[in-house]
């Protein structure tokens, strides 16, 4: 039985009704081959030896990451879907596309903080507002925070959200793009990239 809308605000969360959108691309779209890149990276060391000894174990952490990220964004993107163009009054689609963003979100941060570590690098000030320090602060409410009122993080039409920060979902998909083209060059053949 399909709860009204009114019961959902009241005991769950007005979040969750005012989410009448799916403004999430198809990245999978954009990088067919990233369901695979981990066994590219395998066929890459193998059979060209690339990248570098000294590399792979950073290269790996970065691609398992990033592939995670991007399966994890598809499979929100399908629940959300589920939720705004599936029969109305079915609330559960809205947490699982919930959970799909918020590990996407772990992912891909994780995957900045790691190459950051590995080479040495600072990607953004905190509380600089620029895009990676805003899916930080998401992804450490998400981690840390309780519930006290609301959920500590929710979806909207834009993106996620906190109380305090905001990431739209282009946002998110520029970040994933960034490192997907990252990770297209570690999966590469030789062959694919001398045509492209």
């Amino acid at each position: 039985m399909p709860f009204t809308k009114h019961a959902v605000e009241i005991f769950i969360s007005d979040k969750i009704t005012k989410v009448t959108e799916c403004n999430v691309s198809n990245l999978y779209a954009e990088f067919p081959s990233a369901k695979d890149w981990i066994s590219g990276f395998g066929l890459m060391v193998i059979f060209v030896n690339q990248p570098q000894a000294e590399m792979r174990p950073l290269a790996l952490q970065f691609l398992r990451r990033v592939e995670m990220g991007l399966a994890e964004y598809s499979r929100a993107r399908e629940e959300l879907q589920d939720l705004v163009f599936g029969s109305r009054g079915r609330w559960s689609p809205y947490f699982r596309a919930l959970y799909h963003f918020e590990a996407a979100i772990s992912q891909i941060y994780q995957a900045y903080d790691y190459s950051r570590k590995a080479l040495n690098t600072r990607y953004f000030d905190s509380n600089d507002g620029s895009p990676l320090d805003r899916l930080n602060r998401i992804y450490n409410i998400s981690k840390h925070e309780l519930a006290a009122q609301d959920q500590p993080v929710w979806i909207s039409n834009r993106g996620i959200e906190t109380a305090k920060v905001q990431i739209t979902f282009s946002e998110i998909e520029t970040l994933l793009r960034s490192f997907g083209r990252i990770a297209m060059k570690l999966t590469s053949t030789l062959e694919e990239k001398r045509s492209s």
